[in-house]
């Protein structure tokens, strides 16, 4: 069984890629269990996974609670999670900081420093959502559908300042508050948040296989993760 941590910013890339694992490995026998760090001393549970009928994947997602957690999260629990037999860590977290921008620090400069000096005790990398994981949310057009069903995609192409179906939405300066104004402008009264219901609500709307197929091709943070993913399944 191949055992794989996640270490993610928040709750609401944990709901994500909880998802698209599920779909993503749907084929395979695998285990998703999700755990929140502690809010200060960040203490992970390492949990093996032992069952009647063999699980061909066990995935443990940690749910860091902020961007500045992530690396030192791993580095702080890459030797015991080797110890308890895991093959991989990935980490995900947004791009999006206004600190980040005043300083001018660019995606290739923080992927670079996110990534110098992991331990690879096990292999590990960590990956960036450009400007944030809702621009992947934003570029998957088909899910508009089952929430605006009348709302023109002309009119999201516009309030989004790209199409969404060729364009890439890493563009997209703040995709959670573009995303907000789509949805309330097609007539979702509670627009998007990122409050539990409302992100589950949203991700189980989500085309997962568009996200797979052609998404990807048109927002390369997303492919990056997805090609990580992708080398995963034999």
């Amino acid at each position: 069984m191949k055992k794989i941590a996640f270490f993610v910013e928040g709750q609401t890339e944990q709901i994500f890629v909880s998802e698209l694992l599920k779909q993503l490995f749907s084929s395979h026998k695998i285990v998703i269990k999700t755990h929140e760090m502690r809010k200060l001393h960040h203490n992970i549970s390492i949990e093996s996974f032992i069952a009647d009928i063999p699980k061909e994947y066990f995935v443990m997602i940690y749910d860091c609670g902020t961007d500045g957690k992530v690396k030192s999260d791993i580095l702080d629990n890459c030797q015991k999670l080797q110890e308890s037999g895991y093959n991989c860590i990935i980490g995900l977290q947004d791009f999006f900081n206004p600190k980040r921008k005043k300083k001018g620090i660019t995606v290739q400069q923080l992927k670079k420093g996110l990534n110098f000096d992991l331990e690879q005790v096990l292999p590990t990398e960590i990956f960036l959502a450009v400007q944030e994981i809702e621009a992947w949310i934003i570029a998957e057009e088909k899910h508009y559908e089952t929430i605006l069903p009348h709302f023109p995609i002309e009119n999201i192409n516009t309030i989004a300042g790209i199409n969404i179906q060729t364009g890439n939405s890493e563009e997209i300066s703040h995709p959670a508050l573009v995303l907000d104004n789509i949805y309330k402008a097609g007539g979702r009264a509670s627009g998007y948040s990122k409050n539990e219901y409302v992100v589950k609500d949203i991700v189980s709307r989500l085309d997962f296989e568009n996200l797979y197929l052609c998404v990807r091709n048109r927002n390369n943070s997303l492919n990056e993760l997805l090609t990580c993913l992708d080398g995963l399944i034999p």
